[in-house]
């Protein structure tokens, strides 16, 4: 017998002062039950009990050894408990990464939003700019935008598209002559960000795809800030449509080319495997995929997605593409 269930059985033994009354409880012999007192006695070097033909007592070794082993096998099965149930009730602590192109603030929106239907779950969300590895940094989920994820042992659901569109605000194209593709390369061209080749916006012929790096006064790394740049006046620049339909609806950016192709991408959602999937990792996901679809749809269908924009685009032939 294991450690464990001797000392269960030491412990019913000192509160029931029976080797037969234990050993019908425990469904064993009471050979067994005195074998796993004389290991524990054994392995201790210590008499745990007074024993005679009419009597058990606890020596004072066992007394000591009987409110410890009390501790140790509430909590375990306290432990046991809450682990087994794990899968039933959305409770703890939530770790997620999410990569920033996906949106700080629908994400954020959508967080609190599920914690208002679990309040059980504390969320602990950090933004990257690159897709987390889930063991060694020990995340419970991540929200990746790419074209494609590498294969792994992790669970990869697929959200949606991620439509992106070239922007900017109506007072640069105002006051910069952006007739053509080309006319980028020459104004402020902001890649997106620069550390995730997925966003690099670069210009797509039949030639093979190349990635310009900017020549502009201003390069921003992460979408929240190449937005409040765009929105200032500063550049041009690709981001998700869901993040700026909004402002492309009131007026506030005009997407430049829409009869030009960027590369799409997709949101994922990662998480571990589906086998013993905590509640809480199993509501949130299903409660973000929801959400981000919901997202993803209504901006991929507002009027303002395929509004007629400026400056005219150049004859079809050159695409913009990222990669």
């Amino acid at each position: 017998m294991d450690k464990i269930t001797n000392m269960r059985i030491f412990a019913r033994v000192a509160e029931v002062k029976s080797f037969t009354a234990v050993a019908e409880h425990m469904q064993c012999t009471a050979g067994s039950v005195s074998r796993a007192i004389s290991t524990l006695e054994f392995q201790l070097r210590a008499r745990l009990l007074n024993r005679t033909t009419r009597s058990i007592s606890l020596t004072e070794p066992g007394e000591h050894y009987y409110r410890k082993c009390k501790k140790i096998l509430a909590d375990l099965e306290e432990a046991e408990t809450e682990v087994g149930t794990a899968h039933l009730s959305a409770r703890g602590r939530l770790k997620v990464h999410c990569m920033a192109e996906v949106g700080r603030v629908p994400l954020t929106r959508a967080i609190v939003d599920y914690r208002r239907n679990f309040p059980a779950v504390s969320v602990d969300l950090r933004f990257t700019p690159k897709t987390a590895n889930l063991v060694e940094e020990h995340v419970d989920v991540s929200i990746v935008s790419a074209t494609s994820l590498p294969n792994s042992e992790n669970v990869a659901k697929r959200v949606g598209e991620c439509r992106r569109v070239l922007v900017a605000a109506p007072s640069f194209v105002r006051e910069h002559a952006i007739e053509t593709i080309d006319d980028l390369s020459q104004h402020a061209l902001t890649p997106i960000p620069l550390t995730a080749r997925s966003v690099r916006p670069a210009i797509q012929t039949n030639e093979p795809r190349v990635s310009r790096e900017s020549d502009a006064p201003l390069v921003v790394d992460d979408p929240e800030a190449v937005r409040f740049a765009l929105l200032a006046g500063f550049g041009v620049g690709v981001l998700p449509l869901h993040c700026v339909v909004d402002d492309i609806h009131e007026g506030r950016l005009v997407p430049l080319f829409p009869d030009q192709t960027i590369e799409c991408t997709s949101i994922f959602i990662v998480y571990p495997c589906r086998q013993f999937l905590d509640a809480k990792i199993a509501t949130f996901v299903d409660f973000l995929t929801v959400r981000l679809r919901g997202i993803l749809t209504a901006a991929a269908t507002a009027p303002q997605a395929t509004r007629t924009a400026f400056p005219r685009a150049e004859p079809a032939g050159s695409q913009l593409t990222t990669g």
